[in-house]
């Protein structure tokens, strides 16, 4: 096992991220899953929030369709759902979702807001598995704006586990940082730490407490997809990441 991975470093970095997301999670919630200047301090309605997931996974899917991918849509799975911005989008789509995330508090607030969508189910996951879900029995999984606030190790791990769990037929679609940008805040990000940043970003967001935001190498990503048998079907550049960061989203299957 490597060195930046041992369980006892790998708890202490959840329990980070638990820590800081239920936070977020109690102060402004949409406003720290869709952070819009215009909507802090709870400014975000709930019909504009959730329309902006209907739209997202509607363009997501067309994507899919022109990949014949995923070949069933029985299961879903939506990590780092925060309050089901997109799980309900999903839901319309799929026989069964499963929205994953660390806070309790955003679940909390998940659930309060799809009391009557029958189809999805809201889980808590504080481990770097995703032991609930069986192997080869999930037709699509989904993840954005969540991998590159944990640490690279982590971020493998979840990716392993997208992997494992993703059915044959299926697709699994997630983002991550794939590094900086060229530019003053690529620079600035790749040169100063997230411990030093989280003072600013606290401040610039007049928040409790700051997410932080890591890259994971390219490379590192093909080779666990490798591992797992799969390929890259799809991949592009995206800004979800924020500015100084360069997004990018696959789409791996089999």
């Amino acid at each position: 096992m490597p060195a930046f991975a041992r369980p006892r470093h790998m708890h202490d970095e959840l329990e980070r991220l638990r820590h800081t997301w239920d936070t977020l999670g109690a102060d402004d919630p949409l406003w720290a899953i869709l952070s819009d200047p215009d909507k802090r301090g709870g400014r975000w309605d709930d019909a504009s929030f959730f329309a902006a997931g209907e739209s997202e996974i509607a363009a997501i899917v067309q994507r899919c369709d022109a990949l014949q991918r995923p070949a069933k849509r029985e299961l879903a799975l939506d990590f780092g759902c925060g309050v089901g911005r997109l799980s309900r989008a999903l839901a319309s789509r799929y026989a069964r979702v499963i929205g994953v995330d660390i806070s309790p508090r955003m679940l909390a607030r998940a659930r309060e807001l799809h009391v009557h969508v029958e189809n999805v189910r809201f889980v808590e996951n504080a481990t770097s598995r995703l032991a609930f879900v069986a192997d080869a029995s999930v037709d699509f999984v989904y993840s954005v704006i969540t991998l590159h606030h944990m640490p690279a190790a982590l971020q493998l791990d979840y990716i392993g586990e997208f992997l494992r769990v993703l059915a044959p037929g299926g697709v699994a679609v997630f983002q991550f940082a794939a590094g900086y940008s060229q530019d003053w805040r690529g620079l600035a990000y790749r040169l100063l730490p997230n411990r030093l940043l989280a003072p600013l970003r606290r401040r610039v967001h007049d928040s409790r407490v700051a997410a932080e935001l890591h890259v994971l190498d390219q490379g590192q990503v093909d080779a666990r997809i490798a591992a797992s048998g799969k390929h890259v079907l799809l991949g592009y550049d995206v800004p979800s990441a924020g500015a100084g960061f360069r997004g990018r989203l696959l789409f791996v299957g089999d």
